[in-house]
């Protein structure tokens, strides 16, 4: 195993790849199933390859997601320990073993141009839950509850939801976070309305108490429901790790950011979490749901940018009854990043190319549902 281990490296050097673990580690991943990256690795060459101690550290400085590497490791010791201790797994392979295993090393160079970003960020959402939680079951389970629990005249408060939750996280004190202590928060001046947004997503959370999905946290339904509130108005489908603590009092208050802030308080206000300025022009354009008057109220597009960058509640040119009409648009926050240069960069992007507003408001979510966020397997 190790000789062919060194034979595939220096083959992969050849060709000059990076890494030719982790190409076969991707090519793995990417002939799995959806959602089984969970159950046990076989002990076939290019996952014994892929979990290799040289491997695993080139995993990590070519980009491969390190918890999907150390559960193969994992599983390897556990899977393939027992059987090489015999004699019989000892052999050296055949010739025509070995040309076999160098071939599948060089397709998975070129299988690994497959793997997209779902089944990407699949890989981590599973490698950060603890055992039993995330599992196809529980997410078939969820999904039917969400579905039957939330219509699109609530997707805006149910995203709002999420933002509240996890809009307490600091970076500098690392508390906060997504954890479900909205809850315990509805008394703030911040809060008022969120019990639109909770009503559903506690139904969902009800609904799982029994079941696949009962081991999920009332942390982990809202980051659902809020991912499943953006993909019911047509915005992009977005999967979320399973996993969190739930907290058992509130987040310390004022923490939300006004909505009063001009452009420089607003990114600095995100700053404060870990955002930077792409990421909180981004995850702004959620209010593109919600009769905030940036398009139609259910449907998720980047008509807020667009409209943003025409500035109708400034236009020279309108009637004092349109300016009036256009004084009501957004929140005076959303009025201020318009004219906020730094801001404005990203508006302007996302105002023309709605695949990348996209793109990058999946990650920002991502990031916005994690930080902060305690995980079983970590505590």
């Amino acid at each position: 195993q190790g000789a062919l281990e060194l034979e595939m490296t220096s083959m992969a050097s050849s060709l000059g790849a990076p890494s030719i673990c982790h190409r076969v580690a991707a090519a793995s991943v990417a002939t799995r199933p959806r959602y089984r990256l969970h159950q046990r690795l076989s002990s076939s060459p290019s996952q014994r390859l892929m979990t290799s101690p040289s491997c695993l550290a080139k995993n990590a400085s070519s980009g491969m997601p390190r918890d999907v590497a150390l559960e193969a490791e994992a599983e390897r010791e556990g899977a393939v320990g027992a059987a090489d201790a015999t004699p019989s797994n000892r052999t050296r392979p055949s010739t025509r073993t070995r040309r076999g295993v160098l071939t599948l090393a060089a397709t998975g160079l070129f299988a690994a141009t497959t793997v997209t970003a779902f089944d990407v960020e699949m890989a981590q959402a599973v490698a950060s839950a603890p055992a039993g939680v995330d599992t196809p079951q529980a997410r078939d389970a969820l999904r039917a509850a969400l579905v039957e629990n939330i219509v699109q005249t609530k997707a805006p408060a149910v995203l709002r939801l999420v933002f509240h939750d996890s809009g307490t996280y600091r970076q500098a004190t690392g508390d906060g976070g997504m954890n479900g202590s909205v809850r315990f928060e509805l008394t703030r001046p911040e809060s008022f309305g969120l019990k639109r947004g909770l009503g559903p997503v506690t139904k969902v959370y009800e609904a799982t108490r029994a079941g696949p999905a009962a081991g999920l946290s009332f942390a982990d339904v809202i980051a659902a429901a809020g991912a499943y509130a953006v993909e019911l108005t047509g915005g992009p489908k977005m999967e979320v790790s399973f996993g969190r603590v739930d907290a058992d009092g509130a987040d310390p208050e004022n923490r939300m950011p006004a909505e009063t802030l001009s452009g420089a308080e607003t990114r600095a206000q995100f700053a404060s979490a870990g955002y930077s300025t792409q990421e909180m022009v981004a995850l702004a354009g959620a209010h593109t749901i919600g009769g905030k008057g940036f398009g139609e109220p259910y449907v998720f597009d980047n008509q807020y940018y667009r409209t943003l960058l025409k500035r109708p509640w400034a236009d020279p040119n309108a009637t004092k009854d349109d300016l009036e009409m256009a004084s009501h648009i957004g929140l005076t926050s959303d009025k201020n990043l318009a004219v906020d240069a730094p801001s404005v960069e990203w508006i302007e992007k996302y105002a023309a190319d709605q695949e990348l507003f996209f793109r990058d408001f999946t990650a920002a979510y991502k990031k916005m549902t994690e930080q902060g966020a305690r995980f079983a397997a970590e505590v």
